[in-house]
């Protein structure tokens, strides 16, 4: 009996060592056993370390200009910054070539967004990067990623989502050219975790902002000119918004038959040349724009040396459903 109760005692002072220690330092006493507290533990101690070795190596043979350590100081101060679906806001680093979007949080780095191979974020980048490569350099890409306790599917044949450790890693792939990446977005998986709902949308403004951004970046990138912004056009695409999501339809007709050409007579603005794109359902204009843009229909506006100008609107529905419209014009 003595050896069963030795051998008790050496496993109860195992699941000492093993739990109850780990548990008693990992604990926040000034934020208590909240609803990630067991998730944050687990992974910190049971979780191995993600290798990066394959990453490094191919950021060793890619040429970016840029290049940013996750987690360091970022500071917002005189600095372009829009509100985003995450945690963290974005500071916009508007440079031709070189467009990027830094994720901060609390001064901190917690990832961002980039469409352009001279610039990396954590050693990554998207410079000379294919849907081939991503896979294996970063393994099998994800089916979810975790919103509180409910799984987001981010399953998606135009964009792959890779665990690296603490960091969810997007590439998003031009369809229409092998698959070659065209995007990169970076989160901090407390960036996310956090957030229990589907929609987390900051001001139509800013996310009109940043969609006018992305598709002027996108142009640079594409050996396009620059769009002017029309105040006059970004209201005839803000009410077409407005109409989809009040009267519940997605089209460029309204329930009246009136289109695009109607809509601009209406607002005596005149053209000699008009295009106009239109997409629901997506969480921000970073996945709009990129839906946009492997849709050939679509891309033709996009990608068009006509075009001069453009208009953007954004409206939410009662349930936060956005409804993005651009409207392109010579």
């Amino acid at each position: 009996m003595n050896w069963i109760r030795r051998a008790l005692g050496l496993v109860i002072l195992y699941l000492v060592v093993v739990f109850i220690v780990p548990v008693i330092q990992s604990y926040d006493f000034r934020n208590g056993l909240n609803e990630d507290y067991f998730s944050h533990w687990f992974e910190g101690h049971f979780i191995p370390s993600y290798d990066t070795t394959k990453i490094e190596k191919v950021y060793g043979s890619q040429e970016t200009n840029i290049d940013y350590s996750l987690g360091s100081s970022v500071t917002t101060e005189g600095e372009t910054v829009l509100n985003s679906e995450y945690e963290g806001v974005f500071v916009i680093k508007n440079e031709p070539g070189a467009f990027h979007m830094l994720l901060v949080r609390d001064g901190e780095l917690t990832g961002g967004y980039t469409n352009s191979p001279n610039v990396s974020l954590g050693k990554m980048s998207i410079d000379k990067m294919t849907r081939e490569k991503a896979r294996e350099t970063y393994g099998e890409p994800v089916e979810y990623v975790r919103k509180q306790w409910k799984r987001l599917k981010v399953e998606n044949e135009e964009y792959d989502v890779f665990d690296v450790g603490n960091y969810y890693v997007y590439f998003f792939y031009d369809i229409h050219e092998g698959y070659q990446a065209n995007g990169m977005l970076v989160l901090h998986k407390d960036e996310i975790i956090d957030i229990s709902e589907l929609y987390n949308h900051p001001s139509i403004e800013d996310n009109e902002l940043m969609h006018y951004y992305l598709l002027n970046a996108t142009r640079y990138e594409y050996g396009y000119g620059m769009l002017d912004r029309n105040a006059e056009v970004d209201n005839v695409a803000y009410y077409h918004s407005v109409d989809m999501a009040e009267r519940k339809f997605f089209d460029h007709d309204n329930p009246d038959g009136n289109g695009l050409k109607e809509r601009l007579e209406r607002e005596n603005v005149r053209y000699t040349y008009a295009g106009e794109n239109i997409a629901t359902g997506h969480t921000s204009p970073i996945f709009a724009h990129h839906s946009l843009l492997n849709s050939p229909s679509h891309r033709v506006n996009i990608l068009n040396d006509k075009f001069t100008s453009v208009g953007i609107g954004i409206e939410y529905d009662q349930e936060q459903v956005p409804f993005y419209t651009e409207n392109f014009l010579q």
